[in-house]
């Protein structure tokens, strides 16, 4: 027994390797985040104030008050804060307040996250940003846990009356995948950890009750 105890342990070691290659081939997240990570190369990016007003927006470019989001959209709490800003926010401020959304998705959790963000962009690129952000956020069930969520994608983009062919080229275009990667990196410099993080008028909005935490920020900045 003792002669044949160093190739049990050999064999038990060859074992436990090739299965932790076999698991680590065989998660999705992971393989789907190290694939996204190779496009995404963040860039270092000065902390400016100004930039944080450079998005997609709403309400009136010369607002007293500037509202930004940093949001992924397969963050379920992003969804949350979505119809809290779309239904609350944007309407009791309307002429008072600009809304900018900026890109900053989690690609080390959320798989579909860059991808999504892409098709965002890419409706934006045919005057449709807002509706497709609307419907990446309202149905993000329907995509969120799709190993391929393309389809999806493409679907809404039909849907919103979106040239399909055209949308698929700008959603794997070079300019869309730097116009994020300029978001998140933006992102970076301003040290947020998760998403959604806002920002009223430059300066980071901590949230503990929802929608009130916001409305207290705009309404000082408002009376400043």
């Amino acid at each position: 027994m003792k002669k044949n105890l160093p190739t049990i342990i050999f064999i038990s070691l060859i074992v436990l390797v090739a299965g932790l290659a076999i698991y680590a081939i065989s998660r999705p997240e992971d393989k789907a985040s190290s694939t996204t990570k190779s496009t995404t190369q963040r860039p270092k990016v000065e902390a400016d104030v100004a930039k944080l007003s450079s998005g997609n927006s709403l309400g009136p470019a010369d607002a007293k008050v500037t509202l930004s989001e940093f949001g992924d959209y397969q963050c379920p709490a992003c969804a949350q804060y979505h119809k809290l800003v779309k239904d609350e926010i944007i309407p009791k401020y309307s002429d008072k307040l600009k809304f900018v959304f900026l890109n900053y998705p989690l690609i080390d959790i959320h798989a579909n996250a860059q991808a999504a963000a892409q098709a965002a962009e890419a409706a934006a690129l045919q005057g449709k940003f807002w509706e497709m952000h609307n419907i990446l956020y309202e149905r993000q069930d329907d995509w969120s846990k799709q190993k391929n969520p393309h389809s999806k994608f493409e679907a809404y983009a039909r849907e919103l009356g979106i040239d399909v062919d055209l949308f698929k080229k700008d959603s794997d275009s070079q300019k869309v995948i730097e116009l994020i990667n300029q978001q998140a990196g933006l992102g970076d410099a301003f040290k947020v950890k998760g998403t959604p993080s806002f920002f009223v008028n430059g300066t980071a909005v901590v949230l503990k009750a929802g929608s009130s935490d916001l409305i207290e920020a705009i309404t000082k900045a408002l009376a400043q």
